[in-house]
């Protein structure tokens, strides 16, 4: 891997696949990001092709199955065991050998973590966080389910966000930074820079905080920095595209 923490670079056959040196640093886990060059995920998270977009990443990724939601901008976890659609949710986390989580984005970041746990045996957690998925906490629950199911501590976990809508371009409304400091605290009003009287927001830093806040030290989270929306030859972008736009995958498992 590159030195830069986020880059696409080859990996077997097939398209290019975004990786981040830290996590691929790592011994007995496997993880990717794709872009336009494929594979893409249809709209529907229990679209048939769906299954077969998956299935497909896996194998190019050593696994032998993944483990989808359909996410609904909220904070529920789910505990994977098995390959397949398991209904609604914005976070899964497994300690499966084999078994791949997946998650879906057309500019939200998706948070991939790994650590392991009291045994020593390696777990993986994957958050869709949304604006409204990050203010309702999805990314330290994502964490602290990792804690409570594995044993993992959190001070072990090596966590990275993917390429999403930056604070470059992610313009939001005031009610947005309402809802952020009303369900977070006032700390969370700094993730909102204001440019040429336009708010913005920072869900880079958002998630980052949450992070660290579940334990996790500041030195193990890895930020892509890739604006889907600057990006958008590369990443398809909700906010550039509306509801043409396709789906990048993240994904994330334990060998």
């Amino acid at each position: 891997m590159p030195d830069a923490p986020y880059a696409v670079t080859p990996l077997g056959d097939g398209p290019p696949l975004g990786r981040f040196a830290a996590l691929a640093a790592l011994d007995g886990f496997a993880h990717a990001v794709t872009t336009r060059r494929g594979p893409l995920a249809p709209l529907a998270s229990d679209h048939p092709d769906t299954a077969v977009v998956m299935a497909a990443l896996a194998r190019r990724l050593g696994l032998h199955g993944a483990a989808w939601c359909r996410q609904v901008h909220g904070d529920r976890v789910r505990r994977a065991a098995a390959p397949g659609w398991i209904g609604e949710g914005d976070a899964l986390v497994t300690a499966t050998p084999g078994l791949m989580l997946a998650g879906f984005s057309a500019d939200c970041p998706l948070v991939l973590a790994a650590g392991r746990g009291r045994d020593g045996a390696p777990a993986v957690g994957l958050a869709h966080a949304s604006w409204r998925a990050t203010v309702r906490g999805i990314t330290g629950a994502m964490a602290a389910a990792l804690a409570r199911d594995f044993g993992v501590d959190p001070a072990g976990i090596t966590a990275a966000v993917c390429p999403s809508a930056g604070p470059c371009c992610y313009e939001v409304g005031a009610e947005v930074r309402d809802e952020a400091t009303a369900r977070l605290g006032a700390h969370a009003a700094a993730f909102f820079p204001e440019r040429d009287g336009r708010l913005f927001f920072d869900l880079w830093a958002a998630n980052a905080d949450a992070l660290a806040r579940a334990g996790v030290p500041a030195g193990a989270v890895h930020v892509a920095a890739v604006c889907t929306l600057c990006r958008n030859a590369d990443y398809p972008s909700y906010r550039v595209e509306g509801e043409r736009a396709s789906r990048f995958l993240g994904a994330i498992g334990v060998l």
